[in-house]
């Protein structure tokens, strides 16, 4: 049951020590530690190389486009 349903049911970090660990309270806190922060790195490392490539096309075009002296 979900812990805001019930109004004599509370988070485990609102009870004293010792406790035992409820499989669905370690699924959404391995959610909050783990996994969204290596999601949002992830997401960020993708707009990184996207930024990259880029910038990288941008400078060689403009060096394609530039116009060179012709020497006589």
């Amino acid at each position: 049951m979900y812990w805001w349903l019930n109004p004599y049911y509370y988070p485990y970090y609102w009870y004293p020590l010792p406790y035992i660990m409820d499989p669905t309270y370690l699924l959404g806190m391995t959610f909050q530690w783990i996994i969204y922060p290596y999601y949002f790195m992830m997401t960020m490392e993708i707009y990184r190389a996207i930024i990259e490539t880029w910038r990288r096309s941008l400078e060689a075009l403009t060096k394609a486009l530039e116009v060179r002296e012709v020497k006589t």
